[in-house]
């Protein structure tokens, strides 16, 4: 019976000890937006226009180092940092050492389980702007590579070849993205088994005047990431999202998720809803700009009360022949749509009330319960016809439950609003995480311009939190976040 007692007591002394080293392997991961990335040496990170990508239980992050030049000269060079934490980096070396004489951008690098190779892919200039990619292979993540092709003939060789993105599908076909140096076209194709040259099997033509483009999957959409030229704009670059079934073609542009879609607003959600403090929707030649909201996550709601300001309203002094001092208080109508997929769709109302008060007309739009992660609210040239609009706030709910203001951001649209990115940085890559919840994707980009010493290779990067995904697979926009965590997946 002893023996017995002391057996199950080593039993819970190897369970305990089991757990005690499930909890040590899995750990919370901080990523900081604010703070310079250090490599073991204390010296700032310097790669871009890379990709971070996790091979095994080690992450790599492959990019250009620049130094303290301005991007144009033979100079560049690419290196490689690895880490297990994202946070302590330690510096492996460059991975051509002996590359040829030229101007150097865009490495990336991706695993091939049927050569049992690493594959560098590059985007270079032997003499600008004559672009092509390159492609050379390695038995380690960390180099060195060998040059397998410098010229890599490719569909659309023929007008040159610009920036680019590798992906590999669930199958392990290798799929690259890029555009053209005439007119920034861009298109996918797909590479060989050994993902060392192309078959010359192109998707066509998605967009123009496009760069940096990055290709993913999930739950079976394949997602295609690029915007507007940028040529290391320290204002940024957007994020058009394109959507498809298939890796190669059919791709449908849905939305922006690093564009305001006007200008930001933070008075329509205040709280304030009477007096002064109003947001003015200016009427252009009898077309009044809108409001758009955009949700953190998607919303049900089924009414939108808008509280508009009565009170600055132009006054008749010393016509004594005119019968009234103020103009007629006119009541606006509204037109509401949510966003389906990659259109506005308009919303149904229901009824229209309108309650007025000192300084305020407060009007209630309810219409059958909806759910959206993006919303606008139209006006329409009303009795008023040549008046620009005041209001002091717009409020949303569901079943007179009112939502959190502060759940959403607020936008005026329509024309002289600017659309500025969310993110000022330019899109280098989108980045697969193992995590605790399952594989997510992180958005990167080069903050060109950051560097408080002017040293382009210590310009900074912004790393986004897990992009978040609507019901219909579209993405929904950033916010720019100075840091956040993740619990990092254990190792199977």
């Amino acid at each position: 019976m002893k023996n017995k007692i002391v057996s199950k007591k080593y039993q819970v002394l190897i369970v305990g000890f089991l757990c005690s080293v499930t909890v040590m392997f899995s750990q919370q991961i901080t990523i900081n937006n604010v703070s310079p990335r250090l490599d073991t040496n204390g010296h700032i990170v310097d790669a871009h226009d890379g990709r971070l990508i996790q091979f095994g239980d080690t992450y790599y992050w492959y990019g250009t180092s620049y130094g303290n030049t301005n991007g144009f000269t033979t100079k560049n060079q690419y290196v490689c940092y690895s880490s297990k934490d994202l946070n302590v980096w330690k510096k492996e070396g460059l991975l051509l050492p002996n590359q040829p004489e030229g101007v150097y951008y865009r490495p990336h690098v991706v695993y091939n389980k049927k050569t049992k190779l690493y594959v560098l892919w590059y985007n270079w200039y032997p003499k600008l702007w004559n672009g092509q990619f390159g492609v050379a292979t390695s038995e380690n993540p960390e180099g060195p590579f060998k040059i397998v092709n410098s010229d890599v003939k490719m569909f659309r060789s023929d007008v040159g070849l610009g920036d680019f993105g590798l992906f590999v599908d669930d199958d392990d076909t290798c799929y690259l993205s890029y555009n053209t140096i005439q007119n920034h076209q861009v298109s996918v194709e797909k590479l060989n088994k050994n993902y060392t040259a192309s078959t010359m099997e192109n998707g066509g033509i998605i967009a123009e005047h496009m760069e940096a483009g990055t290709q993913f999957k999930k739950n079976g959409k394949y997602y295609l990431l690029t915007d507007y030229t940028c040529c290391f704009c320290n204002y940024g670059s957007g994020a058009r999202v394109y959507i498809s079934n298939n890796p190669l073609s059919g791709y449908t542009f849905t939305n922006n998720i690093n564009r305001h879609p006007g200008t930001p607003s933070f008075i329509l959600n205040n709280g304030i809803k009477r007096g002064t403090t109003y947001e003015v929707l200016k009427n252009n030649e009898g077309t009044i700009n809108a409001v758009e909201v955009q949700f953190k996550e998607a919303k049900s709601i089924n009414k939108v009360t808008v509280y508009q300001f009565t009170g600055n309203r132009p006054e008749n002094c010393g016509n004594v022949e005119n019968p009234r001092v103020h103009p007629e208080i006119a009541t606006p109508t509204f037109l509401v749509y949510k966003w389906a997929f990659n259109a506005w769709e308009p919303v149904a109302l229901k009824t229209t009330t309108t309650d007025k008060t000192a300084l305020l007309q407060e009007i209630n739009l309810t219409f059958d319960e909806i759910k959206a992660h993006r919303i606008k609210i139209v006006p329409t040239v009303g009795n008023d016809a040549n008046s620009d609009l005041y209001l002091n706030e717009i409020a949303f709910s569901k079943n007179d439950v009112p939502l959190n203001p502060k759940d959403a951001v607020f936008y005026i649209t329509g024309k002289d609003t600017p659309s500025k990115p969310i993110i000022p940085a330019q899109q280098s890559y989108v980045t697969k995480l193992r995590t605790e919840k399952g594989d997510q994707f992180i958005w990167v980009g080069d903050l060109w311009g950051s560097a408080s010493d002017n040293i382009k290779g210590q310009d900074y990067q912004y790393w986004s939190s897990p992009l978040q995904f609507n019901e219909d697979g579209t993405i929904i926009p950033m916010f720019w976040e100075d840091s956040w965590s993740f619990q990092q997946k254990q190792n199977d």
